[in-house]
């Protein structure tokens, strides 16, 4: 019963998922998806998740507009690899040193990797938080994967953004500043 008041919200949820798949809103199955979800609830037991930092509205959507730009310029360069003539694709398997001090980070990043089409998260190394990334082409010029590597670490910067811990926002801030300044 202590899992059921700590979890209203999921069984909320869950009876609302359970009547969205049956496609009416009935009582019969309004009640099946509350007995179903408190049933689940009650009995399965739920991991606590630490709080990772916080969602910050302005950073998704810079992140999401990023994201959209870069797949629709990512889908454009693989179609012309794919209709143009034939040449040599220089492909790479690159290893990206990132921020990976929370699981949702690591995910969000290498999933919008693995969505952009022409690139792939091959690995996770979670303890050295290092992604392993496959690239379809990295073009003729010798600074291809050093720009692969730069674009990775850009979605990277925007996902810290908007939903990196204090400490993550605090690195990049320091990072940044270290970038900046001038030597004397």
């Amino acid at each position: 019963m202590n899992r059921l008041r700590a979890h209203p919200y999921l069984v909320l949820w869950l009876t609302a998922v359970w009547v969205g798949l049956w496609g009416t809103v009935t009582p019969a199955n309004v009640l099946g998806g509350l007995a179903v979800a408190v049933v689940l609830v009650g009995s399965l037991p739920l991991n606590e998740v630490e709080s990772q930092g916080i969602v910050r509205p302005l950073g998704v959507l810079r992140f999401v507009a990023f994201f959209a730009k870069d797949l629709v310029r990512a889908s454009l360069q693989v179609a012309v690899l794919v209709v143009r003539p034939r040449r040599r694709l220089r492909q790479a398997v690159i290893a990206v040193d990132v921020r990976g001090e929370s699981d949702r980070l690591l995910t969000l990043l290498a999933n919008a990797i693995s969505l952009t089409p022409g690139t792939l998260t091959l690995e996770v190394d979670r303890p050295r938080s290092i992604l392993y990334v496959h690239a379809l082409d990295v073009g003729d010029d010798p600074n291809g994967v050093e720009r692969l590597r730069a674009d990775i670490l850009r979605v990277e910067r925007l996902a810290v953004l908007a939903i990196g811990s204090a400490r993550a926002r605090d690195e990049l801030a320091a990072q940044l500043h270290e970038q900046t300044e001038v030597p004397q």
